[in-house]
Formats: structure tokens, sequence, C-alpha cells
């Protein structure tokens, strides 16, 4: 009888933690559109009612993975594949036959967490090294001591496929501290379309003058033109939005788009990834950006369609995003 309680409990507490994600208590401001409007993105910041904070309040507070890879907390490395020896590839060619040969290699790394604290692992962030960039495409959380654990990946380097240095044991990737555009994280997190990644790779390298011969996302920051842009949306966005503690996550919108949504359990979360989300936001809005005509009621509508009943929430989100939940609760919920 006991365990039958216990177990009955633990379900309450979980459809309660699920429950949280609803209109009653996720809003957005009333007046947005003039406070946080800069060139062709519009952001709506979702704000949490109390009953949505008490629920979270014991959530762990997480190390991002950008700061455990700067700290060398968390290694990651290649997964090499018996057919993965070759030390150049000379063309793109050749990469899509090593991609078509191997894909469980190339769509995969090891990420070992070395340290005493928990990471996060958050879909969408861009790391650098091994043989070839690539960006995540699943959210995690790492234990202490993990052990070498496999994570998703999508490549967004289409022609390297050797390390940058002949030692290798120097070949284990560092943080490139961006995520890419939210059309790449949709094709990456939601398609899981190589080819659909390396289409959208091109389209933003090209439209930002950031061409390299191996076709990298992160030649970004070479471009003095997309870091101009860059800096002037970001400094704009950090100081207009209101980073309170009842801040948990963010509609951006472009033209008369909603190209997104994000949301944490609690402001710990977000607040550890918001640059890099702002960045995301606004690499979308750069190269396929118009003036925003995005609505406050319009933005509400949209929330409504998934925040209203939980069946619906996970049919919505699970079509066009993510759910990534632990031990019963929802941490995050990306749609695209």
């Amino acid at each position: 009888m006991k365990a039958v309680l216990t177990s009955l409990l633990s379900g309450i507490i979980a459809c309660s933690a699920f429950a949280q994600y609803n209109s009653r208590n996720l809003s957005i401001p009333a007046k947005t559109e003039n406070s946080y409007t800069f060139e062709h993105l519009r952001i709506y910041p979702i704000y949490a009612a109390p009953e949505f904070l008490e629920t979270f309040k014991d959530v762990g507070k997480y190390m991002t993975l950008s700061k455990a890879l700067d700290e060398k907390r968390v290694i990651i490395t290649e997964a090499v594949g018996p057919n993965q020896n070759q030390q150049n590839v000379p063309n793109s060619n050749q990469v899509q036959q090593q991609h078509n040969t191997s894909s469980e290699t190339v769509n995969k790394l090891y990420i070992e967490n070395v340290s005493d604290d928990t990471v996060l692992v958050f879909a969408g962030e861009v790391v650098k090294g091994g043989k070839q960039d690539r960006m995540l495409a699943q959210n995690m959380l790492l234990p202490p001591k993990s052990g070498k654990v496999d994570v998703s990946v999508f490549c967004v380097e289409q022609n390297r496929w050797t390390y940058t240095s002949s030692d290798t044991s120097k070949a284990k990737f560092t943080t490139d501290k961006n995520y890419g555009s939210n059309s790449m994280r949709k094709v990456a997190i939601v398609d899981k379309n190589q080819s659909g990644v390396w289409k959208e790779v091109e389209n933003v390298t090209t439209k930002n003058n950031a061409k390299t011969e191996s076709s990298t996302f992160t030649a970004l920051k070479e471009s003095k033109e997309y870091q101009e842009k860059l800096i002037a949306y970001m400094q704009y966005f950090e100081k207009s939005i209101k980073d309170t503690l009842n801040l948990v996550g963010f509609v951006p919108c472009t033209g008369d788009k909603i190209i997104g949504c994000d949301m944490f359990a609690t402001h710990d979360m977000l607040k550890g990834q918001m640059a890099s989300l702002l960045q995301t936001y606004t690499t979308e809005a750069i190269t396929n950006g118009k003036n925003p005509t995005i609505t406050k009621e319009m933005v509400q509508e949209y929330l409504d369609k998934f925040l209203t009943d939980e069946n619906t929430q996970d049919n919505e989100v699970n079509k066009n995003g993510t759910i990534f939940k632990h031990k019963g609760r929802k941490l995050v919920m990306s749609k695209f």
C-alpha cells in the first residue's frame, strides 16, 4: 500500500509540474512592440507567475556546457568509426561519402563530465574542433563524473574531415559560444536532416559574407559585417529586456513570422543560455529577417495553441520542437 501511495504521489507531482506550463502561469508583457524591437527582430519575453516559480524552486542550478568546456570540466571527443582513418578530405563529395558510409559516427560525439557539477547540454549549441565543427542536437543533463556519454550532433562544416593538428591528443572540442540560426536548429533538432543543416549553413555564411574553404558556420566570427550588426542587436536587447527572476522564456519574431519559442523551468536555466539564444535569434533576423509586423495578440494566440492543455502541448511541441523532461518534470521546451 505504501508503495502504491508513493507511486500515486509521484504521479501527481509530475502532472502538477507538467501542467504549470499554461496560459495562467506564463504571460508576455502588455506593451512589447516598441520596447523590444530592433531592426528586423522583435522579442516577446515570457514571465512566470508565482505558482510556476514555486513548483520549480527546487530544480538545481546547472552549469552551462560552454562554461564547462572553458573550464575543462567537460571533454568532447570524436566517435571514431572503422572507416574514418583518413587524414585529409580534399572536397565536399568525399565528405558527403564519408557521411553516407559512417553517419553513426559522424553524427555522434562522446561527451564526458569530469567535474562534480551537473551540466546542462542544450540542443543547438555549436562546438569547434575534432575533424569538423558540429551542432549538438539533443538536450541532456550530464551528471558529475558521468563517464563517456554519446550525444547526437550534426556537421556544420561541410568540407573538412581532418584534425587541424597532427597531435590528435589536442583534437578535443571547444565551445563556439554560439548556436546556429533558428532555421538551423529546427532542421537539426526536428527534421534531423544533415543535408538540410548544410543548406542552412550555406545560406547563413553566404548572406553574411563568411564563406571559407571548409564552409564552416563558425566563420561568422570572422565576418566584420555580421559582427557589427550582431553587437548592435545584442546591446539593444541586453539593455531592453527586463531580466528579472521570473523571466523564463522568449518568443522571437521577424517580419510577419514567429520564428520560435524557448521556455525553461527556472530563470537560472534561461540565464545561462540567454546570450546565446539572443544571438541565435539575431542571426536569423540578420540573415532572413524583415521589419516586424507581429503583434502581441498574434503571439498570445500562438502561445495559447500549446499552453491550453497538456495533451495539446505535447502534440504541438513535439511536432515542431522538443520537450526535455527530467525526473517527471519539463525543464526545457523549444518550438520552431
